[in-house]
């Protein structure tokens, strides 16, 4: 069956059609789900159903495993249609909500070392773009503030580029994250350093690079944020620049810039002696969990990190540049 060009047909129609929309109003890409939801839609004309109910046997028949296929893709084909059938229910519609599920186990992501995260920064602030553009000289000066900001307070990379100017309150020393991961919306406080530095930055763009913009991290084209493979092309091609990168048997990712700095804070609260039951709620609301139990898998991390996180973290003092009086 060729997708490409498909117009719904069956009698999901309708509620897949307005579904979709539901998800991208709300930012989501949502483009393969789109594309298993077209199968589904001509499943269903296949199998003649006349009626737009999600009953267990149609549910069970489009999710049973088929000739070489992988139980991800199984299970993925499932969960788009769960989806979908949450999306009915809320409606006020009958709908089977199947709870199988298959889930990969996660990987073990590299938390990097204080070693590392000082290399890491000195080739960031060390980049000189070859091309004399003042373009390219800006947006090395928002490299070496974003990463800060993503490893200093532990943010999504969606969540450091997504932010507003009006989102940033440096009066009050905090930021706002809206429509994060689950739809949350949380604030997050900032080191005094860590602020001092977001308010240099915001002067420099205005007065040294004249960028109108409402995004505080804005990409060439004032009127979009930087994208996810910008910042994390300028991370891999950093990492590699690094002594560390050669013996290491995990090439980080941006996003181990989160998982560095919950695992060593974790670790350097159980130094301290403080109770992890009693502080990882607030932890979770800091990094925008829906509950404990997704905070938790951090803590799953540090039996490989705890070996090389053995003392108090004090990179935030060496990775935040010093702000001179004068300036």
């Amino acid at each position: 069956m060729k997708i490409s060009g498909y117009q719904y047909q069956s009698c999901f129609s309708t509620f897949i059609e307005e579904f979709i929309q539901e998800k991208k109003d709300a930012g989501f890409v949502y483009e393969s789900e789109e594309w298993k939801l077209k199968h589904f839609d001509a499943f269903c004309v296949d199998e003649g159903i006349t009626e737009p109910f999600l009953s267990k046997k149609l549910v069970e028949k489009w999710g049973s495993m088929r000739d070489g296929e992988e139980m991800v893709t199984c299970s993925s084909r499932l969960s788009v249609l769960r989806q979908l059938g949450l999306y009915m229910t809320s409606l006020g519609m009958d709908a089977y909500i199947s709870q199988r599920f298959y889930k990969k186990a996660k990987k073990v992501v590299h938390i990097l070392s204080d070693g590392e995260i000082e290399a890491f920064f000195k080739i960031i602030d060390e980049y000189i773009p070859a091309i004399r553009v003042p373009f390219f000289y800006r947006l090395a000066m928002e490299y070496r503030v974003i990463f800060r900001l993503i490893y200093c307070c532990g943010l999504r990379i969606s969540e450091a580029r997504t932010l507003k100017n009006e989102d940033v309150d440096l009066a009050n020393g905090r930021i706002r994250i809206l429509e994060a991961k689950g739809h949350k919306d949380r604030l997050v406080y900032l080191a005094e350093d860590l602020a001092e530095l977001l308010g240099e930055y915001a002067a420099t763009m205005k007065a040294v690079y004249d960028c109108q913009s409402d995004w505080f991290f804005p990409s060439r084209d004032p009127g979009k944020c930087l994208t996810n493979g910008t910042i994390d092309k300028r991370f891999r091609k950093s990492w590699v620049q690094t002594p560390f990168a050669e013996n290491c048997d995990r090439d980080p990712t941006v996003h181990c810039l989160r998982h560095s700095f919950v695992v060593k804070r974790m670790n350097l609260w159980m130094e301290e002696g403080v109770p992890l039951k009693e502080i990882l709620p607030f932890l979770s609301k800091y990094l925008g969990h829906r509950s404990t139990n997704e905070t938790f898998y951090y803590y799953h991390q540090m039996d490989s990190a705890f070996r090389i996180v053995r003392k108090q973290d004090k990179t935030s003092a060496k990775v935040i540049p010093e702000v001179a009086a004068d300036e």
